[in-house]
């Protein structure tokens, strides 16, 4: 049989990948993923996220964690909220972001490999809008309309899960 149709031999070489995130923890790499559908079953993306969290949870266990809007309908049904380890560079990011107001909801999203989850609640961070879209306009001349309440949110997001990144340690 040709090279070219059959590479059974590669799946060998990849086990030594999926160690549950233990060369990613002994290198303090993180992969964060981030999207609007994150417990949130909105649209196609939501299938995509959920059919590769198991094996990228086998890959990175619990250097990898998702991140998105937190939606109170969906997140009672999809999250099994907890706490991240006391000792983390999540929890202490998750705390510092609590102490300036913003509500942040933790845990493990129930599908296969139960990933860990970030989600967060953008009406707490919704008074430092006109801050974010000031910053948007004067870094790339980026203007959001006024009353585009899905734009709004956008941003209010991409600015809070920033902020996030930028506190893990």
């Amino acid at each position: 049989m040709s090279r070219r149709f059959s590479r059974a031999e590669s799946a060998t070489d990849l086990l030594a990948f999926l160690d549950r995130g233990y060369s990613a923890n002994t290198e303090n790499r993180w992969t964060f993923e981030v999207a609007w559908e994150v417990a949130n079953k909105v649209g196609g993306i939501y299938t995509v996220i959920r059919s590769k969290a198991f094996v990228s949870t086998e890959e990175l266990g619990d250097q990898y964690c998702l991140m998105g809007p937190y939606m109170e309908a969906s997140a009672r049904t999809e999250v099994e909220a907890c706490e991240f380890p006391s000792n983390g560079p999540l929890y202490r990011a998750v705390t510092n972001m609590r102490n300036q107001g913003y509500k942040v909801h933790c845990g493990r999203w129930l599908v296969d490999g139960n990933p860990q989850i970030i989600l967060f609640d953008i009406g707490s961070a919704a008074w430092k809008m006109d801050n974010y879209k000031q910053e948007l306009w004067e870094s790339s001349n980026v203007g959001i309309p006024h009353l585009d309440v899905e734009s709004n949110d956008a941003v209010i997001l991409g600015y809070t899960i920033a902020t996030f990144i930028d506190e893990v340690e």
